[in-house]
């Protein structure tokens, strides 16, 4: 089992075929980011309500050539669920998720007939004595199916479906240099992801309850670096005693709003160092547009990883 079985089974649902290039997407409440690879890799984002998306995305497809593209459409964390469920015996890798769906019926906030799921491997040297380990994801398939129909009703083929956290660990491997560990803090408007990765694989994933209008405010700013601070740390404390790792050294961050001095700021609240993500290291010569960071880490393949 690898860690894109949720995304082939889900993909699988809704797939046509054919591709042309590569586009990745997330479809947001504010617009649309997105990320191309091609001779000259781009990114953009486009604003819209979700009224006008469509309109949007067939503008987008229009002027950047995209119709037939090969797409790779990535959920944020707001539009799915993760738990850690016990693996069943005797269970193939390919009947995993149907196995475990109907364990997800007390745990969703959503009627489990409008859900899709599936599962993608938790590290077995993070169990710490809770048996064999699996991530089970769940997504509202309505959601999905309104965010597919945006796709393919536009003239791209979908490819696949990603996950925010898996999406951003593409990134924090590329981070992790001397496989030691490496942890990335993405921070939105409303919200932010905690992300620390070893070894090529996913360990934690955390949203952090900060928005980004707390931040800026005179007010209010202390407290929400102190929040976000107590967050991160919180994260790495269960990342050393629950999953018996060693946390990383340094925390990378990255927010749209850089006027903020806010690595310094949360720093002296963190065992660990926090750095501004420098984006030299993953072979970007200018800063990354920050709402189109998880759509630009969906499109970095294993190859343009090790390159990087």
């Amino acid at each position: 089992m690898t860690r894109k079985t949720f995304i082939r089974k889900l993909s699988g649902l809704f797939r046509k075929s054919g591709r042309v290039q590569r586009v990745c997407l997330e479809v947001r409440p504010d617009g649309i980011a997105w990320a191309e690879t091609a001779a000259q890799p781009s990114t953009g984002f486009a604003e819209c309500s979700p009224a006008k998306r469509t309109r949007a995305l067939q503008e987008l497809a229009t002027r950047r050539g995209w119709a037939g593209a090969a797409t790779t459409l990535v959920l944020p964390l707001d539009q799915y669920q993760v738990f850690q469920m016990e693996r069943p015996d005797g269970i193939d890798d390919a009947e995993l998720g149907d196995a475990l769906k109907w364990k997800l019926k007390d745990l969703l906030d959503f009627s489990p007939s409008d859900a899709v799921s599936d599962v993608f491997p938790f590290p077995e040297d993070a169990s710490r004595g809770r048996g064999d380990l699996v991530n089970v994801v769940a997504a509202r398939k309505s959601l999905v199916r309104e965010l597919v129909n945006l796709v393919q009703g536009c003239g791209l083929e979908l490819e696949q479906i990603d996950i925010a956290e898996l999406a951003l660990s593409n990134l924090v491997s590329v981070l992790d240099r001397n496989n030691r560990g490496a942890a990335l803090v993405h921070l939105r408007e409303h919200y932010g992801q905690m992300v620390v990765c070893r070894d090529d694989t996913l360990y934690l994933s955390r949203r952090l309850d900060v928005t980004a209008e707390d931040l800026r405010d005179a007010a209010r700013q202390e407290t929400a670096v102190q929040s976000l601070a107590l967050e991160m740390q919180r994260s790495l404390d269960y990342y050393e005693s629950q999953l018996g790792q060693v946390p990383p050294a340094v925390i990378n961050l990255v927010a749209r709003d850089t006027s903020l001095p806010l690595a310094s700021m949360v720093s002296s609240y963190v065992a660990a160092g926090v750095d501004m993500l420098d984006w030299s290291e993953v072979g970007l010569d200018k800063p990354l547009d920050s709402r189109c960071l998880p759509a630009w880490s969906a499109s970095l393949t294993s190859g343009q990883r090790e390159a990087a």
